[in-house]
């Protein structure tokens, strides 16, 4: 079945009516409860809304299915959302009321945060119930599954560690200079990320590849999340010239702000950007500061991959709301999670572990196979992958690596 027919066996009201399964009123025992925690507020509130956008569609084609049975019967899919407002203590307040009140039978979050991710990892495990993440990619999260398998049994990442952010940035630069493309004058690098487990686990990776390289990490700025003045870092690096800028951070506004300052401040580093300019408001917001910038993971590319442009229309006639890159990996968590339990076919936490640990499921981004060791998500042109790429004259196209590449690096004049 084609991805449209797929999805276009659910309606706009059965999309809509999944919003009402966040009301904890609407839950009966009848149900299967899957409370969901994410920034619903807040500077990643766009990308939380994006994920519970999609959690709904899914959740809504399931029951169009007709459920998911459990223990022989089958079951309406309910969704209870909570906000952690990108907030480590918000999130585990949510996850307790998810955990006791609302009694739910498994629990995603963070949808967005690693550090409200990590937190929630220190108390879940005590109410003995399944639990996944959403986008969160710090390998801090990988390390602490694999350091204690027993405790964390029932805990499963839906995507990649920070390592894999690190290897494409790494691997993206040093191919443009075997390519020519970018001569580097000094070999300098500099950082400029949120104080985040994201922003940092992913420095903590790349500075190595980068330092084994050959290069000098120059400077190392971190800011608050959601921080837009930027004059004081763009200060510091146009002394120190670096010849590579990164850039991380989960807030779009920050990451706007950030491009457009570059531009009046003339910077001439190449930048590269990870995650921000996946959201679809960054290139309104940037214009055509953001020509030229580099940045991934261009996970979703519906102008020039027509598997994912079939995703997009659908999804906007279903909805109501354009599919962006966020809707696509939030579909295909929910869906693969909730084939999981299917096969599982009960709520026993081992038994989705059990399911989880023998996935391969193919999706409109990806292909979900499990390195079991440390419950991630494999990476790879044959998996998931991590690709780099590039504003060209308003649209974003894929420059890295060569053998999934829809465009030539172009160099910013």
């Amino acid at each position: 079945m084609s991805l449209r027919r797929h999805l276009k066996r659910f309606s706009v009201a059965a999309t809509l009516s999944a919003a009402a399964f966040a009301s904890a009123g609407a839950v009966s025992a009848a149900d299967l409860t899957i409370g969901v925690i994410g920034p619903l507020s807040g500077p990643a509130a766009n990308s939380g809304i994006s994920m519970r956008q999609a959690y709904e569609a899914a959740a809504a084609q399931a029951n169009k299915d007709g459920g998911i049975e459990v223990d022989g019967e089958k079951r309406e899919v309910k969704l209870i959302f909570e906000d952690s407002a990108s907030r480590p203590e918000v999130g585990v307040s949510a996850a307790q009321k998810l955990l006791t009140r609302d009694n739910v039978d498994v629990l995603v979050g963070d949808t967005i945060a690693s550090s409200v991710t990590l937190a929630i990892m220190e108390v879940a495990p005590s109410f003995g119930k399944f639990m996944m993440s959403g986008q969160p990619v710090s390998i801090e999260i990988a390390k602490k599954i694999q350091a204690d398998q027993e405790r964390f049994a029932n805990f499963w990442k839906s995507s990649f560690n920070s390592d894999a952010y690190a290897a494409t940035l790494y691997g993206t630069v040093d191919d443009l200079i075997k390519q020519g493309s970018f001569k580097p004058a000094g070999k300098k690098i500099a950082f400029v990320v949120e104080d985040t487990d994201y922003g940092k686990s992913n420095v903590e990776y790349t500075e190595p590849l980068f330092k084994e390289g050959g290069w000098t990490v120059s400077s190392s700025e971190t800011v608050p999340l959601g921080h837009a003045d930027f004059y004081p870092q763009l200060s510091k690096l146009r002394g120190d010239e670096p010849d590579v800028l990164i850039s991380i951070f989960t807030s779009v506004n920050s990451g706007i702000a950030l491009v457009k300052q570059i531009k009046e401040q003339g910077l001439k580093s190449l930048h590269l950007a990870v995650y921000y300019p996946i959201r679809p408001e960054f290139l309104t917001g940037a214009g055509a500061a953001a020509n030229g910038l580099l940045w991934t993971p261009l996970f979703f590319d519906p102008k020039n991959n027509p598997k994912h442009k079939e995703f997009a229309a659908t999804f906007k006639e279903l909805s109501g709301v354009n599919g962006n890159g966020d809707h696509a990996q939030g579909y295909c968590q929910m869906t693969m999670l909730l084939n999981n339990i299917k096969t599982a076919g009960s709520i026993e936490p081992a038994k989705i572990s059990e399911a989880f640990a023998k996935t391969d499921s193919p999706c409109v981004i990806a292909r979900y196979v499990y390195d079991t060791a440390n419950h991630t998500p494999k990476v790879g042109a044959e998996f998931l992958p991590v690709p780099m790429a590039q504003i060209q004259d308003g649209v974003s196209y894929v420059i890295w690596p060569e053998s999934t590449a829809t465009a030539k690096f172009k160099p910013v004049e």
